[in-house]
């Protein structure tokens, strides 16, 4: 295949190209002729626009080309046994005893012997490992995988589907409602720097209904390059609760992507909690494909250090009578970086849309760095759309009540600043996850837990 579309490349964008040379004929799926094809068409696409940088504007304040210096190679599972002991200080003890149906990848493998998969789908579930399915799709499988709000002008979503080696589908028949979340774990592994690349993939029929969450931990790797995607098709009257915690080393490149259509009068809520990782970038597509539909995608950051994490996301209404919330909440201390780009797109036929968005940063340091850039673009007259950002410090008023009431400042600190976060966590329905999430503010901030 003709790969010279870009002449001028730097070392990390041939190396990523090289990679996927010497990989391909070994690649699930490789010799399925729809995933061939897929492969091929998205190294193309890869090629032609090359790793994003500052001069494009969706990544105008991430130059992945400047930051990716050089490409690890692709991860090598060596099926590593664990204990609970592992999951805990990967996770976090409350997120590793959450009551849910769990599937581990580790390394990119989904690993059966430490996954409820048996149990899922004795629940009615139909799953299995993405790698095993490439080799001879189901049809749901076909229709979804690369098909949900695909684009052309995204590099690292092509790069995953090129080099994509493991991860979870997962089927929700019609009517299935599960009362359990499901719980996919992404771990690392202990070996050499690497980088891995997933796929999950989620279909949830008319009315079915769950609770995904993905977690990200670290078993001690140092340096690995994680491209993660999961793609979410919510059929008529359905509903998913989409969460995701990410506290991998503190030197881990975490490059993560979602896509969600949904159908009529359905219910899609997407919330992420970042705190790990040296660079983070989290992209969301979220498409509106039926009338009378709903979603809220949010999020928290607690980033130090000089950690940087961004968000972008594109939340389209294409039909009439939906609605989307969007609240992001970042602590930043140090010289932290944190970003946020949110779109809403309102298309001529979206009449009655009700959108609205709003980020909030709390800096910590006067060398902390917020960046925010809303955009609306609406091309409908009959809409409810509107949104907003603020940055600022701890309000010193409020500070100097607590302190008079007798806490000590760093107490009072830590006070003001989990109830700042707070607001956002409050969306995540699950109580268990909101405390979890609650203990983890704190830990982060060096107070006890409330």
């Amino acid at each position: 295949m003709d790969l010279s579309v870009q002449q001028f490349r730097s070392k990390a964008e041939q190396e990523l190209l090289d990679l996927y040379a010497k990989a391909e004929s070994a690649l699930p799926g490789a010799a399925n002729p729809f995933v061939a094809e897929l492969r091929k068409t998205a190294i193309k696409a890869y090629a032609g626009l090359g790793l994003p940088h500052r001069r494009v504007e969706a990544w105008k304040y991430t130059d992945l080309r400047a930051r990716l210096e050089e490409v690890n190679p692709l991860i090598v599972a060596l099926g590593a046994s664990l204990s609970e002991a592992d999951f805990e200080a990967a996770l976090g003890k409350q997120i590793a005893a959450l009551p849910a149906y769990r599937l581990v990848l580790v390394e990119g493998e989904l690993r059966v012997d430490l996954s409820d998969m048996a149990d899922l789908r004795e629940a009615g579930a139909e799953l299995g490992s993405l790698a095993h399915l490439l080799e001879m799709p189901p049809e749901w499988l076909k229709e979804t995988l690369g098909q949900v709000n695909p684009r052309d002008d995204d590099a690292v979503l092509a790069l995953n589907t090129a080099l994509m080696t493991g991860g979870v589908a997962l089927r929700l028949p019609a009517g299935l409602t599960l009362q359990k979340p499901i719980h996919i774990v992404h771990l690392d592994g202990t070996g050499e720097p690497a980088s891995t690349f997933t796929r999950n993939v989620i279909v949830a029929e008319e009315g079915a209904s769950a609770t995904v969450l993905e977690s990200y931990g670290t078993l001690g790797m140092k340096g690995l390059q994680r491209s993660a995607v999961t793609e979410l098709k919510l059929g008529d009257k359905s509903a998913i609760q989409h969460i995701k915690l990410q506290r991998e080393a503190i030197d881990t490149i975490h490059l993560n992507v979602w896509t969600a259509n949904i159908a009529a009068d359905a219910r899609y809520n997407a919330f992420q909690f970042s705190l790990g990782a040296a660079l983070a970038r989290n992209q969301l597509y979220v498409g509106f494909d039926g009338e009378g539909s709903a979603t809220d995608v949010s999020g928290a950051d607690l980033l130090r250090g000089k950690q940087h994490c961004d968000t972008t996301l594109i939340v389209e209404h294409r039909v009439p009578a939906c609605e989307s919330r969007e609240l992001f909440k970042l602590v930043l201390d140090d010289e932290a970086r944190g970003i946020f780009q949110g779109k809403v797109v309102v298309l001529p036929d979206a009449q009655k849309t009700d959108g609205k968005q709003m980020a909030q940063a709390l800096l910590l340091s006067e060398t902390a760095e917020f960046d925010s850039k809303p955009e609306l673009e609406i091309f409908a007259d009959d809409v409810v759309c509107g949104h907003g950002a603020t940055s600022g410090q701890i309000d010193d008023e409020l500070l100097f009540y607590l302190k008079s009431r007798g806490l000590p400042e760093q107490e009072a600190r830590a006070l003001l600043i989990q109830a700042f976060v707070g607001e956002a966590f409050a969306v995540v329905e699950n109580e268990a996850l909101q405390d979890a999430f609650n203990a983890a503010a704190a830990e982060w901030l060096g107070a006890p837990a409330a």
